[in-house]
Formats: structure tokens, sequence, C-alpha cells
């Protein structure tokens, strides 16, 4: 797969409408003014800021310190969504054992009254974070704010998920996004999460197989690809639907809505977006075995790019043929021996994956099947999810 997948912004075709210049600076931390040696060093991806005493992170690949690495760091694994670096803050933390933080920066120039703009950007929920939140958000204002304290920022955030959604993903680079209208004059950007505690709704997350390091008792997400760009009325600005789910939406709306047998019948799509049966071939799911694989980056064992699109169609086919069930095997090639458990974390993603989009847990069996054996490396980088009942149906 290549590095380019790993593009998730590219799944979300809504966004792709917006050509206009991105008010964010440095909206993916690539520039950084010196070498990132220890947690809290956001100020070195200028002009972001921790406006409170409470800092927050930064994760680049070119560091000594494990810690703040990419992709490996102190709160698990997560590559960079684009480019080599992102930011961590943190959301909740239980009966403040850790006080939140947040990342500020002022725009490259001040919005203009009337005119609309979409704010977008993305996080991931940390491996090791015990807790998962909702009402992660932006809050755009004229003038910087900030507080010499530790204390949360409790303003009212412009920016936050319509559905309110706890993000829980992991593995995965999930976008909050919305329409935000200007009165004229605001430059500044800070993100975080701005609402009581009491207020929250909250859950709690197992620790992925394959960690053994403890749980900290917080909700700590990883940020990455910030945007605010001008868009039109008609123009949308709207993250709350599946990313990259667009040919998969409609389906579904036919299996309830359409009573003419063809509408009845599943279609799962390949990596590039085409029908199974279509010219290209790669990725599909087999009509004699019944098989799915999900290829992964050497040595990783994150969901990017198309392969979110396979297991997003593949859940739509789960919902609308509710016996199926799947058998999900993980693989790993002799190169990766040194990574532990790289079969079992594969399999743990995909599984936290479909589980996440509505899939019942016990219509997921697990297998680790170690070390591929084919002479192609990225042949054994894979799952293969299998299907256990029922037959796909052909168009």
């Amino acid at each position: 797969m290549k590095k380019s997948l790993i593009l998730l912004g590219l799944a979300f075709s809504n966004l792709l409408l917006f050509s206009q210049e991105n008010l964010i600076p440095n909206p993916i931390f690539k520039d950084v003014s010196k070498k990132v040696k220890s947690e809290g060093q956001i100020d070195l991806a200028a002009p972001w800021i921790s406006p409170t005493l409470a800092p927050a992170d930064l994760y680049v690949s070119d560091t000594k310190n494990s810690l703040i690495g990419v992709p490996d760091n102190g709160y698990g694994e997560e590559k960079a969504m684009e480019g080599d670096n992102y930011a961590g803050f943190v959301a909740y933390g239980y009966k403040g054992k850790e006080s939140r933080s947040y990342l500020q920066a002022k725009l490259t120039s001040k919005l203009e009254a009337g005119k609309e703009y979409c704010v977008t950007f993305h996080v991931s929920l940390a491996d090791l974070s015990k807790y998962a939140t909702n009402y992660l958000g932006a809050y755009i204002s004229k003038d910087a704010v900030s507080a010499n304290n530790t204390d949360p920022m409790l303003f009212e955030a412009q920016i936050v998920s319509k559905k309110l959604t706890v993000y829980e993903k992991q593995f995965y680079w999930v976008p909050v996004c919305g329409k935000f209208k200007a009165s004229g004059g605001e430059e500044y950007v800070t993100i975080g999460n701005f609402t009581p505690d009491e207020k929250l709704n909250l859950s709690k997350v197992k620790r992925p197989r394959g960690f053994t390091s403890p749980q900290t008792y917080d909700a700590y997400y990883y940020i990455d690809n910030i945007s605010l760009v001008e868009i039109g009325e008609k123009d949308k600005c709207d993250c709350d639907a599946v990313p990259g789910l667009e040919n998969a939406e409609t389906v579904s709306r036919n299996f309830n809505s359409d009573s003419k047998s063809s509408t009845s019948k599943t279609k799962i799509i390949n990596s590039y977006g085409t029908a199974s049966g279509s010219n290209n071939t790669s990725n599909l799911i087999d009509e004699n075995t019944k098989e799915l694989i999900v290829s992964f980056d050497p040595k990783s064992f994150s969901i990017i790019g198309d392969a979110t699109k396979m297991l997003d169609n593949l859940v739509v086919m789960l919902k609308n043929e509710p016996t199926t069930k799947v058998l999900v095997e993980g693989y790993f090639d002799a190169s990766e021996k040194e990574i532990e458990k790289l079969d079992a974390k594969r399999v743990m993603s995909v599984y936290k994956y479909i589980v996440s989009k509505g899939i019942k847990a016990d219509l997921i069996k697990r297998s680790m099947e170690g070390q591929g054996t084919s002479e192609d490396l990225l042949k054994n980088s894979i799952v293969k999810i299998t299907l256990l009942k029922e037959e796909l149906s052909e168009e």
C-alpha cells in the first residue's frame, strides 16, 4: 500500500470541493523550529501554542524520545494522517487526575463578516486512553484566549459534531467539522473540549491487544490535518456521515426502500471504489472463497486509505445480512518479526473498526495466524476476512 494512501482526507469527497486557501497555519505540524525532545512542546510547531498551563504535545518522526515519536509513542501508535508529525491533547481527565489541554493558533488572515467557513480537524483516540468522550470542538474568536492555570476552558465552541459523537475510534483518523458564519475580524482558533465534565458522555475503552503499558485515566486524542476554508452557501461541510461511503450509503437505502429484487443484492466495493467484478481486481471479495483481503503497510496495524472503504462496504453488507458471520485472520511477514504480536494487532484493528460501525461482536471470530507463507511481503502483511454463513449475492 502506497504511503499516499495515508491521506484519509481523500475519503471525504464533500470536502474536496473546497479549493480555497486554508487559513490554518502549519495545519499538519510540518514546520518545527528545532528538535522536539520532550512532551508538551507544541509551541515548537509555530504558531501553535498551548493557551493554558497544561501543554499540548507535539509528536514527530525525527526524535530520540520514544514518548513523542511517530508512529510509536507513550500513548500508543498512530501514523500521521499526512506528513510525518501530529499533535495531541487531553480532552478529559478522570476526577481531575489529568488536566485538559488545548491548541491555539492565529489564522493567516482575519475572517470576513457574513462569509461562511468550513472548519475541520481530525482526531484519533490514543491506544492507552481509558476513556473516550464527546464534545471535541473548535472555538473561533477575535482575540486570543488564555488562562494562567490548568482549568478547563469553558467557552461555547462553535464547531462540534452534529451528532455529539463519542470519539472512541483508534487506529483511524475521524473528522470533526462544521460551518462557521463570521461576524468579522475573527483570527484565532482554539481546539479542545470546552464542555463541563457533568455534561460529557463518556465511555470506557478496553486496552487493545498487543499493548502492555497501563491505561491512562483520561481521554487523550491525537490531532492532525486542520483546515478552515471559505465556502459558499450551498457547499457542504458535514463529516458526520461515514467517510468515503457515498456509494455504500446509496446501496443501503435501496435495501430498505426499493422492492425490486435487484436492489437487495449486495455489492462490495474494492479499494479503488469500483464494483467487484470490474476490470480492477485488487482487494476484492473472492466469489469462490468469500474472502476479503485487507492490506497493511509494513510493520503497521493502522487501517488507512482504501482499506476503510472496503471495510465500510463490508459493514453495509453485514447489516443487510445480519446472520452472516465473519472470520478475521491476521498475518505478518518474516521481515516484521520484531513487532510483537503484529498479527493480533492487525486483527484487533479490523475487529474494533467493524464493531464501531454497529456490527455485533459475537458475529466476528478472530484468529492470529502468525507468519504468512508468501515470498511477497505485501501479501503477508494482511488480514483475511472470510464469510462463514450465507452466500454473497451477485449483481
